[in-house]
């Protein structure tokens, strides 16, 4: 008997259509539907990645692995991670994990327990509230004001009696990055109320005008820090199931007890292709966020044609936040319309309730999309 076919996903039909309408010109007014809503990069994954997979399942790398990781990939973490931070791991700091999702979870359901508060950013990336609701555990937000500025004498009365902040670095949805400055006072305030750090470092390859400082090179956070990182945007990987967590031994193995329970070792092939891309695909990477950052450029001058919207420039990642009138509906309802004139945004509430208003656009896509999609958009909100 024929069994019933799998149903697809809105993202997946956004996804289809977003890589069907880089082959094809777009003209204003045609039905095709442009997408500013996907969240991974539209580049192929560099060959030299490619090639190296392919030679180790050739080579018998097909069986299983070490819990933690393999020691190739381990190897090639400990010495980017030291050219970043300046400080001496090993491989008790390391935890591969299957993508960044994976990390950030187990680390969240490692260190959580029922009851629990978590101090987190508004808006931020979904994930981490999903997983923080899944350990019962309680939620404080905080917020930047319209200039970006955070008000750290509230964060610091929120942290007393709070066990964990989380911090998305650079800021999906906001693209924001956090300066030596802030890092101070969030070192000051992990260290005054002992809480613990996961700082989520999935773009940290995508960073442009201003300096990307890692949590890792942070005086004062180590011995409650851990980090998670993922090939998926600065590699274009997003397929692969590819991350990685970096911290205090005591954090890794709470969240490595979590993480070989749901997911178990990560497959042998991926991590000598991971190995390669932190070694030998820095050039690729690099090519990549050149990419993107002329794209921010070409979607900001876009934006700005749109007398009703508010936003500020991202430093990182591949996203605009967007605040429009409050009058034109909710998010989602606003994304809805969007969508009928052919254009497919994130809604803004996805990310957090001051996302009531707000919309996520993605400029991880072709430039004509961009400039199509955004002048759709903009007849929506004007």
């Amino acid at each position: 008997m024929n069994q019933p076919l799998p149903s697809i996903s809105s993202d997946a039909v956004l996804r289809v259509r977003s890589q069907s309408l880089r082959s094809k010109n777009l003209i204003p007014g045609v039905t095709d539907k442009v997408s500013l809503a996907i969240g991974e990069p539209d580049f192929d994954t560099p060959q030299v990645v490619i090639d190296a997979q392919i030679q180790a399942i050739s080579s018998g790398y097909t069986h299983y692995s070490p819990q933690e990781g393999r020691s190739e990939l381990v190897n090639a973490i400990l010495q980017s991670a030291v050219g970043v931070a300046g400080k001496a791991f090993s491989s008790e700091n390391i935890l591969v994990t299957h993508g960044g999702s994976a990390g950030l979870t187990a680390t969240i359901l490692g260190l959580l327990n029922p009851g629990d508060v978590v101090l987190l950013e508004d808006p931020t990336y979904s994930l981490y509230l999903d997983a923080i609701n899944l350990v019962g555990a309680s939620v404080k937000r905080f917020s930047r004001d319209a200039d970006g500025k955070l008000d750290f004498d509230m964060i610091d009365k929120d942290a007393k009696g709070a066990k964990l902040i989380v911090l998305c670095h650079p800021s999906n949805p906001t693209g924001a990055v956090i300066s030596p400055t802030e890092w101070a006072s969030f070192a000051d305030i992990v260290k005054r109320n002992g809480l613990f750090i996961l700082c989520d470092e999935a773009y940290e390859g995508l960073t442009y005008d201003n300096g990307f400082v890692s949590a890792l090179d942070i005086a004062g956070l180590g011995d409650n820090l851990i980090v998670c990182r993922t090939f998926s945007k600065k590699y274009a990987m997003t397929g692969w199931r590819l991350g990685y967590l970096i911290g205090e031994p005591r954090l890794v193995a709470s969240a490595s007890t979590a993480h070989r329970t749901f997911n178990g070792a990560i497959n042998s092939a991926n991590q000598l292709a991971g190995a390669t891309a932190l070694l030998k695909a820095g050039e690729d990477a690099e090519k990549m966020r050149r990419v993107f950052q002329k794209r921010r450029d070409l979607m900001e001058s876009c934006l700005r044609k749109i007398p009703t919207i508010q936003f500020r420039r991202p430093d990182g990642a591949f996203y605009f936040w967007l605040q429009y009138l409050s009058k034109l509906g909710t998010s989602l309802e606003v994304a809805a319309k969007a969508a009928e004139a052919g254009v497919m945004v994130r809604r803004g509430e996805e990310f957090g309730s001051s996302g009531k208003h707000a919309l996520r656009l993605s400029y991880a896509t072709d430039e004509r999309s961009i400039e199509e999609g955004v002048a759709r958009l903009g007849r929506v909100l004007s």
